[in-house]
């Protein structure tokens, strides 16, 4: 059997468990800077560091969108990237220690002015934006080469998004007591101490993912430019599709998880106890979503399942609107089956899409381009968290909201309800009519993977008889010299 077959059938064997946890580990590093920007972030820069919310939503959406514009470029420098370990793989080793450094330094407030402040802020934002998508592109990407077994990447996928929960947990549970305790009543000394813990942390797990994982689909050499790379992806339409899913289907995940910390302190009026288990319930929930998408996608197609799930979180999240927010009860029962339901369809269902797309890629253009096909999605999901966290602050500032101020006015209170219900909602539904027109259900998809592998076979047996050729003339040449 050829190097080339060998290695195909390799893309389809059983994982171990080491690897999938190893694979988890790497989005559970990657989730602690995640979870801090998408949930205590803009409440950072306003009640912490002490910016005016209208300064945050320019800084975000400026900072982000310039920041999205960089993954194509890293999706390019992956694909192009020759090394023992890989393409992608390198990437988590080289930039595991920069990234917690750079966790540190965003979460850190120096004794600054006004515009030195505001300077700051850009300044770190950006740093660690960028060193997020050098070690977040190939973290990424690294799912399209691991494995081609369905089932096997599901379950890579699924310890993903239940370690990336738990993560969040771990974030979401201990920061404002963390930093409480070690800031001993200073909050922003606080928070720096907190990160350089969980920075430290992060860049563990990035190390421990890198020695785990193996890249294990044959990825031919990648040439040309970017600029080729773009017009060669643009012709996949499902990927095209794919990344405009991402890009709606981010906004209730970020709208919701900025908000909720002003929700449950100002529309709610709770303590800091009942604010941190409101904002570890909901991530707890998350993890729960993340186990159940297996078996779920075991018995169902997962684009169906997408589907039904944001027609379902749609109705929830206007139910949502509506609730008395002192009923804790249904409340609660809202918040719980929305957050279990949200990382069922936005998790690994999503993620796994995206996969196939790269591979329908392939299937259709005769050209693997894993770095720039999920560099093309997290630019999307980039592009909507800056719009996103732009949104929630814009509203904060257009309605009139005071930091640290213990009663807000009532335009505010509604703000921030419509930002925590109707606002994903729309999105949600939206999310489900694009669905409709994604056409990679389970057989095509099977379809693809029976002709890739035998388009491979052929490529390896035309390989082994091209070499074949040029060897049996200086064979014959040989035979003569020596008559």
């Amino acid at each position: 059997m050829s190097d080339v077959s060998l290695a195909h059938s390799a893309a389809f064997a059983k994982l171990k468990l080491t690897e999938k946890i190893g694979y988890g580990m790497g989005d559970a590093g990657s989730c602690i800077v995640w979870s801090m920007l998408s949930l205590y972030l803009t409440w950072f820069y306003t009640d912490v560091f002490g910016l005016e919310p209208q300064i945050v939503a320019t800084l975000f959406l400026v900072i982000r969108i310039v920041d999205a514009f960089t993954d194509p470029i890293m999706g390019a420098i992956c694909d192009r990237t020759v090394s023992r370990y890989g393409k992608f793989r390198p990437w988590l080793l080289w930039m595991a220690v920069p990234y917690g450094l750079g966790a540190i330094v965003m979460f850190s407030t120096p004794d600054l002015g006004p515009t030195g402040k505001i300077i700051y802020a850009y300044m770190t934002y950006l740093l660690m934006s960028l060193i997020y998508t050098a070690i977040n592109i190939p973290y990424c990407s690294v799912a399209g080469v691991i494995t081609l077994n369905e089932r096997e990447r599901m379950s890579c996928l699924s310890w993903r998004f239940f370690l990336n929960g738990l993560a969040t947990l771990i974030v979401s549970s201990s920061i404002l007591p963390l930093s409480d305790l070690l800031g001993s009543g200073d909050r922003a000394q606080g928070m720096q101490y907190a990160m350089i813990i969980l920075g430290a942390g992060a860049t563990l797990m990035f190390l421990f993912c890198f020695w785990a994982i193996r890249e294990r689909v044959p990825a031919p050499k990648t040439d040309g430019s970017l600029r080729q790379d773009l017009k060669a992806i643009v012709h996949n339409d499902q990927w095209l599709l794919m990344i405009a899913i991402t890009f709606v289907n981010v906004f209730p995940a970020f709208t919701r998880g900025a908000v909720t910390i002003y929700y449950a302190t100002y529309v709610m009026q709770a303590s800091v106890a009942f604010i941190t288990f409101f904002m570890a319930l909901g991530v707890a929930c998350n993890m729960i979503g993340s186990v159940v998408a297996k078996p779920l996608t075991d018995r169902f197609d997962k684009v169906v399942l997408f589907r039904i799930i944001n027609i379902i979180l749609g109705v929830l999240s206007l139910l949502l609107y509506f609730v008395d927010p002192n009923s804790l009860v249904p409340l609660l029962a809202l918040f719980i089956v929305i957050n279990i339901l949200h990382l069922v369809q936005s998790g690994p269902i999503l993620w796994a899409m995206m996969s196939d797309v790269d591979e329908y890629g392939e299937w259709k253009l005769h050209r693997r381009l894993t770095g720039i096909s999920f560099a093309g999605n997290l630019f999307m999901l980039k592009l909507g968290l800056a719009i996103a966290g732009s949104l929630v602050a814009a509203i904060l500032a257009y309605t009139g909201y005071v930091a640290n101020q213990p009663q807000q006015n009532e335009a505010t209170l509604q703000g921030i309800i419509i930002t925590f219900s109707l606002i994903p909602m729309v999105c949600y539904f939206i999310s489900a009519v694009m669905v409709h027109f994604f056409k990679l259900k389970q057989p095509f998809l099977n379809q693809i993977k029976r002709e890739l592998t035998a388009r491979a076979r052929d490529n390896a047996t035309n390989d082994a008889n091209e070499q074949a050729q040029a060897i049996d003339p200086l064979i014959q040449e040989n035979k003569n010299q020596g008559n």
